[in-house]
């Protein structure tokens, strides 16, 4: 398992919508020693109306350049290449984030599938529709011939777009094909472009396993020879309905996506890292809520020990994990 970078994810979109503060946190996470940081490309408010705002992306591309972090970020949660009226805004936004994410030097873009029911729905059960099986076909091959679109975008960039698997809902069983990893690497195959890979979540991945019933590890299989990046995080395995959105609710009796730091749930991260690691290099991403934060100066070393034997850990981070170790 080759780890090029490890570092932690920023899910605040107000803390990076604010780039003074953004700089004093992007301080703290190099100063512990991770070598990269993920960003909600939404939280910086440099796409509006599908328009990219130049002048203010220049502010976080001058910020980022203070720092020698490597950068990833996540591609807006509301994308939806499904939609059948609008398509062309989704295809507008995500080709702005791929504009963002190449000038902030992203070696990554984590992306979300696209859904039948889209989050935004979910409230409103009467809105939501079987497809029949022909129908489903149609709407992927629709993302399939939007992603490669995207995807020759990407490669002039210099980014990489990250398929990601997706966490399940009790209420909505349906709502997304990317619940299983199988049809994801499916997916991805079927688009066969160069520049799209997977984004394994590790928390998502038991979430999906327990409610659908079936074995991680089986269905990693599928995924682990295209998996690049990495959101890793931990929970208890229990699904949580979709509009159940308040963590401090649900943490008492350990349901939901609750991105706990690695170690602390169900999440079999041994197993799962020894089951990437003759095909991994990338990006390792802690996925964690803002709450768990002050576990961040653990995860280095935490990490270190949960890795196979022989997986590398790229300049610094390796230092790092062995300092600690030693308890220095």
């Amino acid at each position: 398992m080759h780890i090029e970078a490890m570092g932690v994810s920023l899910l605040s979109n107000d803390l990076v919508n604010a780039p003074e503060r953004l700089e004093a946190k992007l301080a703290k996470i190099e100063e512990l020693g991770f070598r990269s940081v993920e960003i909600p490309i939404q939280g910086l408010n440099v796409i509006v109306n599908g328009r990219l705002l130049e002048a203010r992306l220049e502010r976080y591309v001058k910020l980022f350049r203070q720092f020698s972090l490597r950068v990833t970020t996540h591609a807006p949660f509301e994308i939806n290449l499904f939609r059948q009226e609008g398509l062309s805004k989704e295809r507008q936004v995500l080709q702005a984030s791929i504009e963002v994410s190449g000038a902030l030097g992203a070696t990554a873009m984590a992306y979300h599938p696209a859904r039948y029911v889209g989050e935004e729905e979910l409230l409103y059960r009467h809105e939501w529709r079987p497809y029949a099986a022909e129908t489903e076909e149609r709407l992927l091959e629709q993302e399939r011939e939007e992603l490669r679109l995207a995807g020759d975008l990407a490669r002039m960039r210099g980014v990489r777009i990250g398929m990601e698997n997706m966490r399940p809902y009790l209420d909505c069983p349906y709502y997304c094909y990317a619940v299983r990893p199988t049809r994801l690497a499916e997916q991805m195959l079927r688009i066969g472009h160069g520049s799209i890979g997977l984004t394994l979540d590790t928390g998502h991945l038991l979430l999906a396993a327990r409610m659908y019933g079936f074995d991680p590890l089986e269905e990693l299989a599928a995924m682990a020879p295209h998996v690049f990046h990495l959101h890793v995080h931990d929970n208890f395995g229990k699904p949580n309905f979709s509009l159940e959105k308040n963590q401090y609710d649900l943490i008492p009796h350990g349901r939901g996506d609750m991105h706990m730091p690695i170690g602390e749930g169900e999440v079999p991260f041994r197993e799962i890292a020894a089951a990437l690691a003759p095909h991994f290099r990338g990006t390792f991403v802690h996925e964690l809520r803002e709450a768990y934060e002050p576990a961040w100066a653990e995860l280095i070393g935490r990490t270190a020990s949960l890795l196979p034997q022989g997986s590398v850990l790229g300049a610094g981070v390796r230092a790092h994990a062995d300092a600690e170790g030693a308890g220095l």
